[in-house]
């Protein structure tokens, strides 16, 4: 009887493992629409779609997708295009604030996109290196490469028990005046 537990624990784990997108895979994606790789974005999107994605995930990285792009069409004046992606992710995440200012600035306006002008890059010489280029972060475990990917989760995290710690400890200041009141109530009886 154990055996088959045993067996069947493994099957299903593996079945669990098989059919997850992991979290390194999301950094990645993610990475690149900051980076603004969005051919790199899109291939990863794709490798999520193959590997049976939950679909609301999926949904979400899609819409993220969409909102990289047309902020970089946006900030580069591309507004017929950048409108294109806005809306697609308007449908699908209408509170996001940003996409719902983009999509009600770019409605209903005639729209166009500017050229692109190139203008030639002087080289610069004898410049000096600016103070994050000079930066290298030495990473010797697996655990500060893990740290650092999810840096954000831990500090969301440590705002998270922040405001849970002072609930509680409001909650605890009220039960202690309570239980003095009391005390004083009994005591003057």
């Amino acid at each position: 009887m154990k055996k088959i537990s045993l067996v069947f624990l493994i099957l299903f784990s593996f079945m669990l493992m098989a059919d997850s997108v992991s979290e390194e895979d999301t950094f990645l994606f993610r990475y690149n629409l900051k980076e603004k790789k969005f051919s790199e974005a899109e291939d990863l999107l794709s490798k999520f779609q193959n590997s049976k994605i939950d679909q609301t995930k999926l949904e979400l990285l899609e819409t993220e997708l969409w909102i990289a792009k047309g902020e970089d069409l946006y900030s580069s004046k591309q507004f017929k295009s950048a409108y294109r992606f806005y809306s697609d992710a308007y449908v699908r995440w209408r509170t996001n604030p940003l996409i719902k200012e983009r999509y009600t600035e770019l409605s209903g306006k005639i729209l166009h996109d500017e050229e692109i002008s190139t203008f030639p890059v002087k080289p610069t010489t004898n410049r000096q290196p600016e103070e994050k280029e000079k930066e290298f972060i030495y990473l010797t475990s697996n655990a500060d490469v893990y740290f650092l990917m999810n840096q954000f989760r831990i500090e969301e995290l440590e705002n998270k028990t922040k405001i849970i710690y002072g609930i509680g400890g409001a909650i605890f200041s009220l039960l202690l005046i309570q239980v003095i009141i009391n005390l004083i109530l009994l005591i003057r009886r």
